[in-house]
């Protein structure tokens, strides 16, 4: 493994160092790469014929194009003053914090190409061969998150595109192992979340999503202006911070400043059958309301739209709000939105869309200033309704 030169990415504040490795040396890094984030293991099964071509095109010698990684590591170090030997350590000993932004596909081709030589125990030479050929690495070190985000979207706009939630699914999944302030991220998708502390990572990725795109919907297609614009937004905040971190702790202090101002029982029968609901109710508690993708996305896509707006500058004010939510003690607004959840549920085509948008009308009338429903609960859930009736006829 040898350093052959050294730039600076002003844009994103990073240094890309290009290494040169056999690729016996870089399957071994890619192993422990693929290993540590199985994000990363997700295939193209429609570039078969690509990647057949490419493997024949190894063994007649052909250079692959670089292959682009980044090593995110969590301290302040300065490493521009490091020396090339010290890099090149600094690499080795953190293979576990490296991600591959561009040339998963590669990667995978690589694999398969040495599986296949190691059986053909008719050619060794061959095999041989091939793991002394020759392949440069890019590097992206002291590369924060907006920077990941930013490179993996440029990088990616080729054969083998990538959703910024997905992007976002690959950076934050080290929080599946580290609870945030004591919240816990689960991934098992039947593991129950219906209590305070405790979220999906794919609904917390999902909101997040909703709040750099400004859209409730769910977006799984890769629109690249779209991504763009999504991150353009990000730069523009303090991107020193975790921006993700950030918003799962603003989600988590107003569902649980809701759940302190919510005294209706909707576990009690008789208050369920006085509903005369269409269906099963949304949920039977307020956790469990806002819990749900419906509503964590409706936040996401409502905050960031209020920011555009300029009504809110951060999430930070967001917090400060939440600590100012009113509802009357005689006014049920849980009741009255379990009941709103159910007549959107009876009357809509896309129920899951629907509902997303009436959770985004409620919070932008929730942390509107300029609303009469601001910082009210009950008002929120009432004009929030009439908002999504007028946008969907």
């Amino acid at each position: 493994m040898q350093l052959k030169s050294r730039i600076i990415d002003s844009k994103i504040g990073a240094e890309n160092i290009l290494l040169e490795m056999t690729y016996e040396e870089y399957l071994e890094i890619a192993k422990d790469i693929l290993m540590n984030n199985p994000l990363q293991r997700k295939r193209v099964k429609s570039s078969n014929t690509v990647y057949s071509l490419l493997k024949k095109d190894l063994l007649e010698g052909c250079i692959m194009p670089p292959i682009v990684l980044a090593l995110n590591l969590e301290n302040d170090s300065d490493f521009f003053k490091l020396d090339n030997e010290s890099i090149i350590d600094l690499v080795k000993s953190n293979i576990e914090n490296l991600l591959i932004l561009d040339g998963l596909q590669r990667t995978h081709t690589l694999k398969d190409l040495e599986s296949e030589l190691r059986e053909e125990t008719n050619d060794f030479d061959k095999f041989i061969k091939f793991r002394n050929g020759m392949l440069r690495v890019e590097i992206y070190i002291g590369i924060n998150q907006f920077g990941i985000l930013y490179r993996m979207l440029t990088l990616n706009t080729g054969q083998t595109p990538m959703s910024l939630r997905h992007q976002i699914e690959i950076l934050y999944r080290k929080y599946l192992d580290n609870a945030i302030e004591g919240i816990e991220i689960v991934q098992e998708v039947n593991k129950d979340t219906a209590s305070p502390n405790a979220y999906h990572f794919k609904t917390l990725v999902e909101g997040f999503n909703s709040y750099l795109e400004r859209d409730p919907a769910p977006i799984d297609r890769f629109d690249v202006l779209n991504n763009i614009k999504s991150l353009e937004r990000l730069s523009n905040e303090n991107t020193q911070n975790d921006l993700f971190k950030d918003f799962v702790l603003t989600y988590d202090n107003l569902i649980k400043a809701i759940d302190n101002k919510t005294s209706a029982n909707l576990s009690d029968d008789e208050v369920l059958d006085e509903l005369s609901l269409y269906a099963s109710p949304f949920s039977k508690n307020t956790i469990g309301v806002f819990n749900k993708s419906q509503a964590i996305t409706g936040f996401g896509a409502a905050i960031g739209k209020l920011k555009d707006l300029e009504v809110i500058e951060n999430l930070d004010e967001v917090r400060d709000l939440v600590n100012k939510l009113e509802v009357a003690e005689d006014e049920d607004w849980i009741v009255d939105l379990i009941k709103n959840l159910d007549s959107i549920k009876q009357n809509s085509k896309k129920i899951g869309n629907a509902q997303r948008m009436y959770f985004y009308w409620i919070f932008r009338e929730l942390f509107n200033e300029n609303s009469d429903a601001y910082t009210n609960l009950y008002e929120a859930v009432q004009t929030g309704y009439k908002k999504y009736q007028l946008t969907s006829e």
